[in-house]
């Protein structure tokens, strides 16, 4: 089958081009703006959550995974404490360190209160 073309009545790209600034040549690609080269994506209309073909179980969610990131910051700000106190013996936690965990200074007393803050959060519904 052959491509839309645009002298056969085919939408055309609606984007400028950069160096020219004149406007693409090119067919827009079926049901958007912009033709397949400056990001006309099927894959943004795609279906999310459990109606995507794809979806097991939810066990990998973005939300899942923020949630698991802010848990996992929770316990390093307490095993920063408990090493603080000296309340643990032996090795640290092994790993990579989520992105919400920020290494406080715990000699610092605000520090120390923040941390203690930090590891009391409660979630957000």
């Amino acid at each position: 089958m052959p491509l839309p073309s645009v002298i056969n009545g085919a939408k055309q790209c609606e984007v400028l081009s950069k160096r020219t600034r004149l406007r693409c040549q090119n067919p827009a690609a079926y049901g958007c703006r912009a033709c397949r080269m400056h990001g006309a994506h099927e894959s943004r209309k795609s279906p999310q959550g459990a109606s995507h073909p794809q979806y097991k179980n939810g066990n990998e969610t973005k939300g899942s995974r923020l949630e698991r990131s802010r848990k996992s910051a929770m316990f390093l700000y307490l095993r920063d404490i408990g090493d603080t106190i000296n309340l643990f013996t032996g090795p640290k936690t092994r790993g990579r360190r989520p992105n919400q965990y920020i290494k406080l200074d715990l000699s610092d007393p605000e520090q120390m209160k923040l941390a203690i803050v930090l590891s009391m959060r409660k979630e957000k519904k």
